[in-house]
């Protein structure tokens, strides 16, 4: 790349950086407009990634449908819209920054209202009540953003939360890095995962896009998995639906879950790790519920009904099949 187009690169990855931290309420206003002044070329970098940022925002919401919950129709096809190529998802990219901004219009992008955060630490449960009597239940180490003015605009950035939807005439729009969408009045749970996440329609019915994918309608009971670059749309039944949701009791229920994943599970709620001493402890299959708070019942149970015991090294506790 010659100097000409690295220079530009450049610009432009200050204008996105300058773009997130002004969204965020992070940002000094002063620095911000000395940096913008000091450079015409400054000042149209960052107008041009604001707009393409909200533009792109709004063309990938605007294919989802308006109509009433009770009439239930697929999505239309519409190809995925995805990102410019210096505006993939950056840290807390997906949502819209500011109305389309001219080389003039810095005030106005100032006086855009600020998001809100909540967060819960590792083990923690919270429950948030958002400005349309909607509420949002946070699991465990779990952060989360919202911004209700001209719209409802509700960002999940990492871990997993439970949405009570209210209805209203504005729409409510859920963003987060691997899944949007526009949900309906009802209750949803979206889990954020590494490499992708999880989307549940307990009540009510949510209109979905993924990266590379075409828009789609999810009803109640159908869920929406991102993993590995691929999406999956299935029926979940009510037994999966109450395990998947047992967090919000401060439970994990095992419904033959393999001791693996079931150490990841709780893992999620601890300050320290469970870990297999050996690889072929994995497979083992469990039945039971457990509250994530009493981890000691896990283990027990797992010597008594296993013969899988345990010792603590440090942060961590080891399992090992007894002789």
């Amino acid at each position: 790349m010659g100097e000409q187009g690295q220079a530009g690169t450049d610009l432009n990855d200050q204008a996105i950086d300058w773009l997130i931290a002004l969204d965020c309420g992070t940002a000094d206003d002063q620095a911000f407009e000395a940096w913008r002044n000091s450079d015409p070329r400054h000042a149209a970098a960052f107008a041009q990634v604001a707009a393409t940022w909200r533009r792109t925002a709004d063309k990938r919401l605007s294919v989802m449908l308006e109509q009433p919950a009770d009439m239930p129709r697929p999505a239309p096809a519409e190809p995925d819209l995805p990102a410019p190529r210096a505006l993939t998802r950056r840290a807390l990219a997906g949502g819209a920054v500011a109305a389309m901004l001219g080389v003039g219009a810095i005030g106005a992008f100032m006086a855009w209202p600020r998001r809100a955060y909540a967060q819960t630490a590792v083990g923690e449960r919270r429950t948030v009540h958002l400005p349309d009597g909607s509420q949002a239940l946070l699991n465990t180490d779990t952060r989360i953003a919202w911004r209700f003015d001209d719209g409802r605009d509700f960002w999940v950035e990492r871990g997993e939360a439970n949405l009570r939807v209210r209805g209203g005439g504005k729409p409510f729009r859920l963003y987060s890095d691997p899944i949007d969408a526009r949900l309906s009045q009802g209750e949803f749970n979206l889990r954020l995962q590494p490499g992708g996440g999880h989307l549940l329609v307990i009540d009510g019915r949510a209109a979905t896009i993924y990266r590379g994918t075409q828009a789609q309608m999810l009803q109640a009971g159908q869920t929406l998995t991102i993993a590995d670059g691929a999406a999956h749309i299935a029926h979940m039944s009510a037994d999966a639906m109450a395990a998947t949701t047992a967090w919000r009791h401060g439970e994990i229920i095992f419904n033959g879950m393999a001791l693996g994943q079931a150490v990841a599970e709780f893992n999620r709620y601890l300050p320290y790790r469970i870990e297999l001493q050996t690889a072929d402890l994995a497979p083992t299959q469990l039945g039971g519920t457990f509250e994530t708070a009493q981890p000691d019942a896990f283990l027990l149970a797992l010597d008594q009904g296993f013969g899988i015991a345990h010792r603590r090294e440090g942060d961590r506790v080891l399992l090992f099949r007894r002789p």
